[in-house]
């Protein structure tokens, strides 16, 4: 009897003392945050430079504002190059604009080896696999998207659907391809995915399929819904589901290992609202921001959400991110001209 009650008291202890450390946890967390919002209504503003299609950053600030709505919020929005030269071009000058900044990875990478990102060790981190954020605090991905086949269910039938690289190369889709005209980084990694000599030599084959190009990924989706091509080589997943949610004749697939393209969240080492900064961070990967990304079918990793549509990630066999390729980024661009666009 006594044993008995030995390890019930055990257990009780046990429970106290893992109830009480989440309370103590929880208690730190809303300190840290008051301290966070003293210093960011002092400071007044929030500037995020994001690549986020429009709609869907508004939507995401636009709630971070209801939650602070002592802060003004600014947001610039561009594609990754033109946001990457705008940032680079103000810390040339020394004109120190944004607070957090969301380009794609490989541009993300470059600004972070330019000096332009600090550490931030947000709470919600601990929500995120290992392979979604950096070990020393630079960035979290606040989401995902997957690079893959998009194709029109008209044109194509379900037996010649490719399934590998190589199927791309079939003489039946020469000049019914269309492909994005900076897909960089998905190039570089195919190419060091297959070994840089086989890589270039299957590039050059693809370059003389007569591809389509145009810019954006989204607007070659739509090509696809159109029956203006028959697929599109890169299309992000989530794209297509909306289309089909909407009755276009589009489905997808992925050629495994997917390469996906990451969207790093990072603060400013410069910040002129470090404060405002670290809310927003921590806002966009809490719980509630996740979960408002989701219902835009965006890719979130965080643990504790789940996607609108769980077969867009679920099972799939995913590249892990490589940023070494940004090492060797110029080049890559100029035989991603060379070999597929032919210039």
């Amino acid at each position: 009897m006594k044993k008995n009650s030995g390890t019930f008291l055990a257990i009780v202890i046990i429970f106290m003392l893992f109830f009480s450390g989440r309370a103590i946890a929880a208690s730190a967390e809303e300190e840290r945050t008051a301290v966070l919002v003293e210093g960011a209504k002092k400071e007044g503003k929030v500037v995020w430079y994001t690549t986020m299609a429009t709609g869907e950053a508004d939507a995401l600030f636009r709630k971070f504002n209801e939650k602070y709505p002592f802060l003004v919020t600014e947001m610039y929005r561009a594609g990754n190059e033109k946001l990457l030269l705008r940032a680079l071009g103000e810390a040339q000058a020394k004109k120190y604009v944004f607070d957090v900044a969301m380009p794609t990875g490989a541009e993300s990478q470059i600004l972070l080896k330019k000096g332009l990102f600090t550490k931030y060790l947000s709470p919600q981190r601990r929500f995120y696999p290992e392979e979604s954020k950096d070990s020393e605090g630079y960035w979290t991905d606040l989401f995902m998207n997957l690079n893959v086949i998009g194709y029109n269910t008209k044109l194509v039938s379900p037996r010649d659907v490719p399934k590998t690289y190589e199927e791309l190369l079939a003489s039946r889709w020469k000049g019914k391809m269309a492909l994005d005209t900076k897909a960089y980084e998905w190039f570089a990694n195919v190419v060091k995915l297959m070994g840089e000599k086989k890589g270039l030599e299957y590039m050059k084959k693809l370059g003389e399929q007569n591809i389509q190009f145009r810019t954006g990924r989204s607007l070659n989706a739509q090509m696809v819904a159109a029956g203006e091509v028959s697929l599109a080589i890169l299309c992000f997943n989530q794209r297509i589901e909306e289309m089909k949610e909407k009755g276009a004749p589009v489905n997808w697939i992925g050629i495994e290992p997917i390469v996906p393209e990451l969207h790093p969240l990072s603060i400013s080492a410069h910040a002129p609202h470090p404060n405002g900064a670290r809310l927003f961070l921590d806002y966009a990967l809490s719980k509630e921001g996740q979960t408002l990304l989701a219902g835009f079918h965006k890719i979130t990793n965080r643990t504790d959400v789940e996607l609108l549509i769980p077969s867009m990630k679920k099972g799939l066999k995913i590249l892990p991110p490589d940023f070494s390729v940004v090492d060797d980024y110029e080049r890559y661009a100029k035989l991603y001209r060379e070999l597929l666009m032919r210039k």
